[in-house]
C-alpha cells in the first residue's frame, strides 16, 4: 500500500506544527500544510484526495464548513479530524453528517494535535487505499423571495402575525413568533390550515417565509425594537432543500436581520427528509449565529432521537404538558418538571406553549422555565397592534394574577 497521505488545514503556528510530526510518526509520508480552504482544495483535488484531513474550524466555520461538504461530495478523505471550538450541538450533527456521507469523524476540540492525543483518537481509522475520483460540484439552487407567486390563490397577500415569547419571571416579551394568515381582499382572513396545503403543493413555502420575514423585520424596525427575537416556522422539506441555509443567509443579510435575533422552528412531528442535507442546512444557520428550536416537543415519534441528532438551541414543550395541571393528576407534573430538567441539562431555552391561566404561569415559575407563550401573554396579532404587547404587561395577565390566590389551593394538591 501507498504511503499514507494527509493534509493539514490550520493558522500557522504551533498546533500546526505539533500535527505535521504526529502524522509523520503515525506513518502519514505524504503531507501538506495549508492556512486556507482554497489551497486546501487545490492541493487535495490534484492529489485526488487523502486518506486523513486535520481541518481547523475556529477560524470562519461557515467557510470551513462548506469546504468540509465540498471534501466530502467529491471524496477528497476518507477520515477528517475537526479542531476548535464549536457551537453546542453542532459537533454531533457535523459527525452525523460526515458518516452519512461515508467520512469517519473525529473531534480533537481545543487540543493540541499531540502523538498520543491523535494515536488515541485515531486508533479505529483503518484508511483503506485512494479510489476517488473528483466530482464536479453540484450547483446551487437558488429560491424565489417575491410575492408574485402566490397569484394561482387568488386576489389577497400573505400576512405576518405576532404572538409574544415572554419570560416566565417577568412576564415581558423577549420576541415574537412569527405566524402566517393570508387577508383577502374582500377582509376575509384565512387561516394556514386553508392556505398552506395549496403553498406547499407549488413549492411555495420558501416565497411564503421570505414574505413573513421582509414583514416581520420592517414591524420591528419601525418601532425601534430591533433587538427583540423574531421566530419562523420550516417545514422538514424546506431544510431537505440543496442551498436552502446559503438562501437564507442572503436572505438576512438583505433585510439587516441580525442572525443571533432569529430562530427558525422545526416541528417534531414531521420526519426529516434527505438527511444529509438537512443536516447540512440546520448546521450552516447555526455555525451563522440562528437558533433552532425542537417545535412541539413530546408529540411526534422521535423526539429524543431528533434532540441528539440536530443541534437545538431552544426546546418547545407542546402545550398538552400544561393541560389540566391544577386537575390534580401527578403525573402530568412529573413528565412536566422532567421534561424542563431535560432541557436544562442539555442547555436548551425551554419554552412552554399553550399557557391559558395564571395557574399554569405560577406553577412554569415554581419550576424554573425560561420562557412561555400563550394566550394568556397575548394572541398572535397584525403588525399595527404591536405597540399594545410591547408598552405594559397585558391587562388579561394582571387581571389574572389577582385572581390566583384563588386557585392557590389547587396548586397545593398538584404538589
Amino acid at each position: 500500500m501507498p504511503a499514507l497521505s494527509a493534509l493539514v488545514l490550520q493558522a500557522s503556528g504551533l498546533h500546526r506544527s505539533t500535527a505535521v510530526i504526529a502524522l509523520h510518526h503515525l506513518g502519514y509520508g505524504q503531507l501538506s500544510e495549508v492556512t486556507s480552504t482554497a489551497f486546501a482544495l487545490d492541493r487535495l483535488r490534484n492529489a485526488v484526495g487523502v486518506h486523513l484531513l486535520i481541518c481547523d474550524v475556529r477560524i470562519n466555520p461557515l467557510a470551513r464548513l462548506e469546504f468540509l461538504q465540498t471534501v466530502a461530495r467529491e471524496g477528497l478523505a476518507q477520515g477528517i479530524v475537526i479542531s476548535g471550538e464549536m457551537a453546542p450541538g453542532t459537533w454531533t450533527a457535523l459527525a452525523h453528517l460526515l458518516q452519512l456521507q461515508g467520512i469517519k469523524a473525529f473531534w480533537l476540540g481545543n487540543e493540541p494535535a499531540t502523538l498520543e492525543r491523535l494515536r488515541i483518537l485515531l486508533a479505529d481509522f483503518v484508511p483503506q487505499e485512494q479510489e476517488s475520483h473528483p466530482q464536479p460540484l453540484q450547483p446551487e439552487q437558488g429560491r424565489s423571495d417575491g410575492d408574485d407567486g402566490f397569484a394561482f390563490l387568488g386576489k389577497g397577500s400573505p400576512r405576518a402575525y405576532f404572538q409574544p415569547k415572554v419570560d416566565v419571571a417577568t412576564a415581558q416579551p423577549y420576541g415574537f413568533e412569527v405566524l402566517a394568515r393570508w387577508q383577502c381582499e374582500d377582509g376575509q382572513e384565512l387561516s394556514p390550515d386553508v392556505f398552506l396545503p395549496q403553498l406547499r403543493r407549488n413549492g411555495l413555502l420558501d416565497t411564503l417565509l421570505f414574505a413573513l420575514m421582509r414583514q416581520a423585520a420592517d414591524a420591528l424596525r419601525s418601532r425601534g425594537r430591533a433587538d427583540l427575537e423574531l421566530s419562523f416556522n420550516l417545514e422538514a422539506e424546506q431544510i431537505a432543500q440543496p442551498g436552502f441555509s446559503a438562501t437564507l443567509e442572503r436572505e438576512l443579510n438583505r433585510l439587516e436581520l441580525d442572525p443571533r435575533n432569529v430562530t427558525f422552528e422545526l416541528t417534531e412531528s414531521s420526519p426529516l427528509h434527505a438527511p444529509s442535507l438537512s443536516l447540512e442546512n440546520v448546521l450552516r444557520l447555526r455555525l451563522l449565529g440562528c437558533g433552532l428550536a425542537i417545535d412541539d416537543f413530546g408529540c411526534g415519534h422521535s423526539t429524543l432521537q431528533r434532540l441528539v441528532e440536530l443541534p437545538f438551541t431552544e426546546l418547545k414543550l407542546d402545550r398538552s404538558f400544561l393541560a389540566d395541571l391544577g386537575g390534580g393528576n401527578p403525573r402530568r407534573l412529573i413528565v412536566l418538571r422532567n421534561s424542563l430538567a431535560l432541557g436544562r441539562e442539555l442547555g436548551l431555552h425551554v419554552v412552554a406553549e399553550g399557557v391559558e391561566n395564571a395557574v399554569q404561569h405560577r406553577q412554569l415559575q415554581s419550576l424554573g422555565c425560561d420562557a412561555a407563550q400563550g394566550y394568556l401573554f397575548g394572541r398572535p396579532v397584525p403588525a399595527e397592534q404591536l405597540d399594545r404587547l410591547l408598552r405594559t404587561r397585558p391587562p388579561r395577565l394582571r387581571k389574572a394574577e389577582l385572581a390566583y390566590k384563588k386557585a392557590e389551593s389547587v396548586i397545593r394538591l398538584v404538589e
